[in-house]
């Protein structure tokens, strides 16, 4: 098997904030197995601030890994960008052709202004999408507060409103914000606090559902947010735990424990938004993915990962 890579700069529109910084961009690190002739391709793409390797780090556990294709990178997102490839290629060998479908993909909204808020929420309903999940925690409470509740104004009742705070509250300032906004119309909060322990106590006080996401980075991390019954719902990023394979044993644990999952991009770049959304096709068809990401970018993504009317169909 050679392994060839490419390194690509991927341009988003604007700067997403979140509680770990401003992103603008992402560099990435395309992947292509060959055999015989037979192409996979995968991708791995590290963010700073998410626990993971750099981008340098991953792209020498790579060089390396090409060097010696037996031996997978340790390093998570090499890893997941490995792995995606393998099993990319193959289902080339196999000559099986993926069933047609579609599935449900939600908007992501990052802007801390209120007036920029109101038009990226107005711009998400009149594109369709049924879920516009908004970045928290990246600013003071009280302009968390107003921002939060005014989305939820122009949301209901036609999408869900999803939050995502990236563990950047503390557990006070959690329940501050999460008490001062009507439970019903918040359809899930993704890491809340850092702190999983907090979550049951934020679930029971505000009655908002809880996401997992930067805890699902390992398996004992996994089993003792399950033991705890911390989450109501895992938020797996394929490009993040391992591959599809990590992703289906994950979702599975998941599935046995009453937990929900949705399939979640890390701002992918076009060959891990493919792979995820198979993967979310496969496991959870009926669930409104974070996958609806490639509008974020500059940058022109094939038509079959980018949303059309809130979905991304396989054809």
């Amino acid at each position: 098997m050679l392994i060839d890579l490419e390194t690509r700069n991927l341009r988003l529109r604007h700067p997403l904030v979140t509680a770990h910084g401003s992103t603008t961009h992402r560099h990435i690190i395309e992947i292509t197995a060959n055999d015989n002739g037979v192409q996979g391709q995968g991708e791995a793409a590290p963010l700073p601030g998410f626990g993971l390797e750099s981008f340098e780090e991953s792209l020498t556990a790579l060089e390396n890994w090409a060097k010696n294709p037996k031996r997978l990178p340790d390093s998570p997102a090499a890893r997941s960008g490995a792995t995606t490839a393998i099993e990319n290629l193959e289902k080339a060998k196999s000559s099986t052709s993926p069933t047609n479908g579609k599935i449900a993909v939600q908007a992501l909204i990052g802007s801390a202004e209120i007036s920029s808020i109101e038009s990226e929420v107005s711009d998400a309903l009149e594109q369709g999408y049924l879920a516009i999940k908004m970045k928290v925690a990246a600013t003071d409470t009280k302009t968390d507060i107003a921002r939060i509740r005014r989305a939820a104004h122009l949301v209901r009742p036609h999408s869900a409103l999803r939050l995502d705070a990236n563990g950047g509250w503390s557990l006070d300032d959690a329940l501050h914000v999460l008490s001062a906004i009507d439970s019903s119309d918040v359809d899930l909060v993704e890491e809340p606090t850092v702190n999983p322990l907090d979550w049951q106590k934020i679930r029971e006080e505000t009655g908002i559902k809880i996401g997992a996401d930067e805890q699902l980075t390992n398996e004992l991390q996994v089993h003792q947010l399950l033991q705890h019954g911390a989450a109501q719902t895992f938020v797996l990023k394929p490009s993040v735990i391992g591959g599809p394979s990590a992703t289906r044993k994950i979702a599975e644990l998941a599935r046995r424990n009453g937990v929900n999952i949705l399939i979640s991009s890390f701002l992918d770049g076009p060959i891990a938004l493919r792979s995820a959304r198979d993967l979310a096709m496969e496991l959870a068809p009926n669930e409104i993915h974070g996958l609806g990401t490639a509008s974020l970018f500059v940058d022109k993504f094939p038509v079959d990962v980018v949303p059309s009317g809130g979905f991304l169909h396989r054809s």
